[in-house]
């Protein structure tokens, strides 16, 4: 038995494995078939073996794979390895995804917190999950036989379900570099809180809107509807009251103890209209 430190508690493993390349990881992994769990900052596994949601018996601790942290140009896209924190993409000059890692949590939680683990959490709340959707991300997903590539518009399937395979791990998160996007988050508190709602947009070189909305749904969403609507309008103060309208239409928010399902109908309007007027500005 070893003992693994995570926040301010320790927990007992049978196996706390600290591999140092990517294929170690993928091939310990292989090998324990689905008693292993990655784990990387912890701030969200934590939390679930603090309330007893998860008792693994195999750790996977990826915070020693180098090639996991690093952030690369490529071909007009920029390349996010699987650990990089949220510190890291607060850095980034994509305003949405800058803006909604600023978001998550405090300091100490961005210092730690990775963008593969937010996305594996499948969080309907999630602040950088919302961001990369509406940047039109796509995700490198590895096993110790091969590798995919997989549109984060199919990676949410339900609530904290994702296509993620059981032995597979999000190496690399890919997104535009010259999309202009905005964002804009409501919570009950102006910092450490999680979203009521939260809209990140985003306009194509095309000229195309991409919409996405967190906390209304049972899923992080991009509100097609709206998209497809502007696509033929552009962006205007008319078309844009009337995407307001259809998003509306295409959240299905539950009521919680953050807000009712129809504060969050009416909110879900105002948060979209403050990030489309942002980008008709731009």
């Amino acid at each position: 038995m070893h003992s693994a430190y995570a926040g301010e508690m320790w927990y007992i493993a049978t196996v706390f494995f600290q591999p140092k390349t990517l294929a170690e990881a993928l091939q310990h992994k292989a090998d324990l078939r689905q008693g292993g769990i990655f784990i990387a900052g912890g701030t969200d596994l934590v939390v679930l073996m603090n309330h007893g949601k998860e008792a693994p018996e195999h750790l996977i601790d990826l915070s020693h794979i180098q090639s996991l942290t690093e952030i690369r140009p490529r071909d007009g896209l920029i390349e996010l390895g699987g650990n990089v924190t949220f510190a890291q993409c607060a850095r980034l000059p994509v305003q949405c995804l800058s803006q909604a890692a600023l978001s998550v949590g405090g300091p100490g939680i961005r210092e730690i917190g990775t963008l593969a683990g937010n996305l594996a959490t499948a969080s309907p709340a999630g602040d950088g999950s919302t961001a990369l959707l509406a940047l039109d991300a796509e995700l490198e997903l590895r096993t110790a036989r091969g590798m995919r590539r997989l549109r984060l518009t199919d990676f949410f399937l339900d609530y904290r379900k994702t296509a993620l395979r059981p032995d597979e791990m999000i190496t690399k998160v890919f997104i535009p570099a010259n999309y202009q996007t905005a964002w804009a988050k409501a919570g009950k508190r102006g910092a450490v809180n999680i979203s009521v709602a939260a809209a990140a947009a985003a306009l194509t070189p095309e000229r195309r809107v991409r919409i996405a909305l967190a906390s209304v749904a049972p899923t992080p969403i991009r509100c097609n509807g709206a998209e497809e609507f502007l696509s033929i309008t552009g962006l205007n103060r008319e078309s844009i009251l009337r995407a307001t309208e259809l998003v509306q239409v295409e959240v299905k928010p539950i009521t919680d103890h953050r807000a009712s399902a129809d504060y969050k109908v009416h909110l879900s309007s105002v948060l979209v209209r403050r990030v489309l007027e942002r980008l008709a500005s731009l």
